[in-house]
């Protein structure tokens, strides 16, 4: 998402300021070794905390045993116990046995999966969630890791940004929380020399938009950027819309009078994804890069990020709810605004190849995008097609609605499930095995979901302080009835019991070289 002339994230990427301050790089060997240290948990201070010993552990830890639940993994599922200890699994079993005043769970006829990893959120920022609403959405969903984005303020560099987000995660987020850099442009602050502390640091993402006016004009310093960035192990997501498409197309529609938001779709073509998406392509196979596409809209985008030729490149895609569920009709009526996301809704035949992607494993994830306003602010009759809102709130209905819709409906089954909302993520964003699978050693994060739970959505349910959902009247069966993130129950009957706080910046492994 973008800020917009009112300083809400809108259409023109985010103000760009010199920076004040420089980094003092690492080599690629010492980043690397120095963040798979720190994501390991080996590293002293106050985001993470060495394992006692497995004497400490009885003694000190509490325990919880999941009972008689099927346990669902990407790679299969089972009939097992899960015994946690602490923050961890001790593990995943037959007829497990605790000690006196364990917690004993009754999972019985119910699923017990990893929790979900949303690596594509906002909170802040002119948005309507702070770290807690927010994160608060997400526990309630089964979702217990969410990654999100630290813009550059004013006389702020990119690590600065970084710190300040991680400091607010630590006041008042419930879920754990990693953050991905945002810079722009790619010579701001020298930013190519911040990539191995980004690495060094456990936040090893930056993301860049391909939208803005200026992006030709410095393409020669993102290649350079990337290149950097591949030494370090760092990911860059790319925001896939090419920006010269897009000012001639809103160009002529100003022409012709034609701006109000019921011309979006139009606003936004599809070549403008696809020429961005063959451009992103072309770049990680140049520089070799690690590289994400966010939010992917369309067939035509996803057969040109997985051309046979581009196989085998370090290439990972997401795409998010509002693309599997609606079409472009949605944003025609009178509540169309509510609709509007960056790239617009498209075709039936986009809504197919996208289901049809995620089950196959060309798209490798499912994020939401999470990025809430009010009802009355989507609907604000000042907005147009070059100042938008765009964004909702989906953090509570990712993991239910993909069920039902998904599992229930035959489109995928329960383990390819668990791989979009949990695995998938965990290995793109340097999580796994610490987190997005259930087996002995892994981080205690797991969603307990009851298959036959049937709800009709209503926005009331939602923790977050948007005031509506685009699913309000859908029946949705399969629901989390608890979450646990890191051995703590933090959502129960209904109700979020973690809080403000309990969460931690997650520190993440750098991408393999």
């Amino acid at each position: 998402m973008n800020r917009d002339s009112t300083g809400n994230r809108g259409l023109s990427h985010p103000p760009q300021e010199p920076n004040r301050g420089r980094s003092v790089p690492m080599n690629r060997r010492d980043a690397i070794k120095h963040g798979a240290l720190v994501a390991a948990g080996l590293a002293s201070g106050t985001l993470v905390r060495t394992a006692p010993s497995q004497d400490q552990e009885a003694l000190q830890e509490p325990e919880i045993l999941i009972r008689g639940g099927r346990v669902v993994n990407a790679d299969g599922s089972r009939q097992a116990d899960v015994l946690i200890r602490g923050e961890r699994i001790a593990s995943v079993g037959s007829s497990l046995t605790v000690g006196p005043g364990a917690r004993l769970i009754d999972a019985s006829n119910h699923l017990v999966m990893p929790g979900g990893i949303d690596p594509h959120t906002h909170f802040g920022g002119g948005f309507v969630d702070d770290f807690t609403s927010g994160t608060a959405a997400a526990v309630a969903g089964g979702i217990t890791t969410v990654g999100t984005f630290a813009f550059t303020a004013v006389e702020e560099n990119a690590l600065e940004a970084m710190d300040r987000s991680l400091a607010e995660v630590t006041r008042d987020a419930i879920a754990d929380v990693f953050v991905h850099v945002s810079n722009w442009p790619p010579t701001r602050g020298e930013f190519a020399e911040m990539m191995p502390d980004l690495a060094a640091r456990g936040q090893p993402s930056h993301k860049v938009f391909m939208t803005p006016d200026d992006f030709d004009r410095n393409r020669g310093a993102l290649i350079q950027l990337m290149e950097a960035a591949r030494e370090s192990g760092v990911i860059t997501l790319l925001h896939c819309e090419d920006g010269a498409i897009l000012n001639a197309v809103r160009r002529r529609m100003r022409e012709e009078g034609r701006t109000s938001l019921a011309h979006y779709a139009e606003s936004r073509p599809v070549i403008a994804e696809v020429a961005a998406t063959e451009d992103a392509v072309a770049l990680c196979e140049l520089t070799g890069a690690p590289v994400h596409l966010v939010h992917l809209s369309s067939e035509r985008a996803l057969n040109a990020a997985r051309d046979p030729i581009a196989a085998g490149l370090p290439l990972t895609i997401e795409t998010r709810p509002i693309y599997l569920y609606f079409t472009e009709e949605r944003l025609w009526g009178p509540d169309g605004p509510l609709y509007i996301g960056q790239p617009p809704l498209r075709q039936a035949g986009d809504v197919e190849a996208l289901w049809q992607g995620l089950a196959d494993g060309r798209i490798d994830m499912l994020a939401t995008d999470h990025a809430p306003w009010t009802r009355a602010q989507k609907l604000d009759p000042e907005l147009s097609i070059e100042r938008t809102r765009p964004g909702m709130s989906d953090l509570l209905f990712l993991r239910p609605v993909l069920f039902s819709e998904g599992v229930v409906k035959g489109r995928i089954s329960e383990e390819r499930f668990v791989e979009v909302t949990a695995t998938a993520a965990a290995r793109t964003f340097g999580l796994y095995p610490e987190r997005g699978v259930l087996r002995e050693g892994s981080l205690a994060d797991v969603a307990i979901v009851d298959p036959q739970l049937e709800r009709v959505v209503d926005t009331a349910d939602d923790p977050s302080n948007a005031d509506y959902t685009l699913f309000q009247g859908w029946p949705v069966r399969g629901w989390p009835v608890i979450t646990i993130r890191r051995g703590e129950v933090v959502y129960e009957d209904g109700r979020v019991t973690g809080q403000p706080g309990s969460g931690r910046p997650v520190l993440r492994r750098p991408w393999p070289a």
